[in-house]
């Protein structure tokens, strides 16, 4: 079993819970390719047709075909087999001007360490409530997961089943009910949430989920060594051996004592080949340990053009 590190790590907000877990399940994925979208896909987020007229910017789309279903905020339940209590919550937002007819990108929202169960629950919904004006701009699904320790974090592997397994069947879940383009699943967390999606990019456990399931991610007040790694040295040998640079936007604020990690995987991810401005993207911003919907505006117009394909 991982366990918080000593010290500087298990002081930080938004640290992880992590128990044990009896049964583990090999990763479904496959290895996936980085690829640029045209800039009218962002641009024109209500565009159904437009590539169909411009064969030249055509894309291609991996439609998960689900026949449609509710609009607005939403409310499902997912099981793990295997996995107590067996069925879980998932927050989802979806646009008004989803139609089953066309494919939209996903969001995987994971709230940060809350303190309780119920405060879990509670951030979940922000988490959710916070992508939803972004989402209906943009036209995109969004789902929000609620973390499953005693304290309101997330459940990590090894062994599985683990929390990363109800992300792989909320994903699942939300591509059944909803059509939403497989290609363009994009991860973001805060705090806990955002260790936990670094840990997914650059660890494989077998979970269900991996740097293969995303296109793109982004932390808020997120790092490395939050979870993925135990110092800079690690670190940088993750990163060395990342299946591909897949981009990352990350955003920490000049009070949050998160900083000088932040910085530190800044100069890690340059170190490795990622280049700021094409795949990597890190903002500091003024405030603390927080995140606002103004960041995730700019999360969502950094990491949109980008898709995954096998």
């Amino acid at each position: 079993m991982r366990k918080l590190r000593i010290g500087r790590t298990s002081r930080w907000p938004g640290a992880l819970i992590l128990a044990l877990a009896a049964l583990a399940k090999p990763s479904l994925a496959a290895a996936t390719t980085t690829v640029q979208l045209p800039a009218w896909v962002c641009a024109h987020p209500d565009a159904i047709f437009v590539d169909g007229f411009q064969p030249a910017a055509g894309i291609t789309r991996l439609p998960s075909n689900g026949s449609g279903g509710a609009i607005g905020n939403l409310i499902r339940s997912v099981s793990v087999p295997g996995y107590p209590p067996g069925t879980f919550t998932v927050y989802l937002h979806v646009p008004p001007s989803y139609s089953p007819s066309t494919p939209l990108p996903l969001v995987l929202a994971l709230h940060g360490q809350a303190g309780s169960p119920a405060a879990a629950d509670s951030q979940a919904q922000v988490a959710r409530n916070s992508w939803a004006s972004v989402a209906d701009a943009n036209r995109f699904i969004v789902i929000a997961p609620v973390g499953t320790g005693p304290s309101g974090g997330w459940i990590a592997p090894p062994p599985n089943p683990s929390d990363y397994d109800i992300f792989a069947a909320a994903i699942a879940d939300a591509e059944a009910a909803y059509n939403i383009d497989r290609s363009r699943r994009i991860g973001w967390g805060y705090s806990a949430g955002g260790h936990v999606l670094h840990d997914i990019m650059y660890n494989n456990f077998g979970a269900p989920v991996s740097i293969d399931t995303f296109a793109a991610y982004a932390v808020s007040a997120g790092v490395l060594e939050g979870l993925a790694c135990s110092s800079p040295s690690t670190c940088n040998t993750l990163l060395a051996s990342a299946a591909r640079h897949i981009p990352i936007d990350s955003h920490v604020g000049n009070q949050d004592s998160l900083l000088p990690y932040a910085n530190s995987d800044y100069n890690q991810f340059i170190a490795n080949n990622w280049v700021e401005g094409s795949n990597l993207w890190y903002t500091i911003f003024v405030g603390g340990h927080i995140y606002t919907v103004s960041h995730l505006n700019e999360v969502w117009g950094h990491l949109c053009p980008f898709q995954a394909l096998p």
